[in-house]
């Protein structure tokens, strides 16, 4: 999966681990250079075609939608609707071909493990070219959407096809996390690239798992 340019970070680690007087004449010419240098850096970090392990960190690190918790926790609602099979044996079946073809998947789906998550990446637009966006969507089997959330006091409860979910949001990227058994739930990761008009990826990733959960069948 790829890395995206500068403020994009390519979706990672599904645990939640962060990462995170006056100068002297002659120092300046050095700073400055220093400067340039680091946003350099940052700007090549994000024309790499494999994954940045540090982006669902920095996903997690901030939100710019309206918080729904504390730093002591979260709780998301009661699931109330029927619990899904979180099995697949090809994980890229969890979106149809007709799905893929009316969320405007442009790009041949690729069989994905993420931080030992089998998944599958689907994406608008070539790795590494400028538009469009990619989205890695698997069923976790190791990790609720409740135990998700705690780690994360800063995102969103929200309500998906019936079902609970909690979303972080960090403008251009996106994860959500929704309650579709007791010991697993369903996870989405991405981001849009870099473009004019650049898309919210969030409203777009909720209808991947839209998808999703109608295409899994009950426990």
């Amino acid at each position: 999966m790829e890395a995206v340019p500068a403020e994009v970070t390519e979706p990672v680690h599904a645990d939640g681990t962060q990462l995170h007087g006056k100068p002297h004449p002659v120092m300046r010419n050095t700073l400055t250079t220093g400067i340039s240098l680091a946003a350099g850096l940052l700007l090549l970090a994000g024309c790499s075609g494999q994954p940045d392990s540090t982006a669902q960190e920095t996903t997690g690190a901030g939100s710019s939608t309206p918080t729904t918790s504390s730093a002591s926790g979260v709780s998301l609602p009661e699931r109330t609707a029927p619990t899904k099979n979180l099995d697949l044996s090809d994980p890229c079946t969890i979106v149809t071909k007709q799905q893929q073809h009316d969320l405007n998947i442009n790009q041949k789906p690729e069989e994905t493990n993420l931080s030992g998550i089998q998944g599958c990446k689907y994406q608008k637009g070539d790795s590494g070219a400028k538009g469009g966006w990619f989205v890695f969507v698997a069923t976790n089997p190791n990790k609720t959407a409740e135990e998700f959330a705690q780690k994360r006091p800063r995102g969103q409860v929200t309500n998906i096809a019936g079902y609970p979910a909690y979303k972080i949001e960090k403008f251009p990227n996106c994860q959500i996390s929704v309650n579709i058994a007791n010991s697993g739930s369903l996870y989405v990761n991405g981001g849009s690239r870099i473009q004019e008009n650049r898309p919210d990826p969030c409203p777009i990733f909720t209808e991947f798992a839209e998808a999703a959960i109608k295409n899994l069948p009950n426990a």
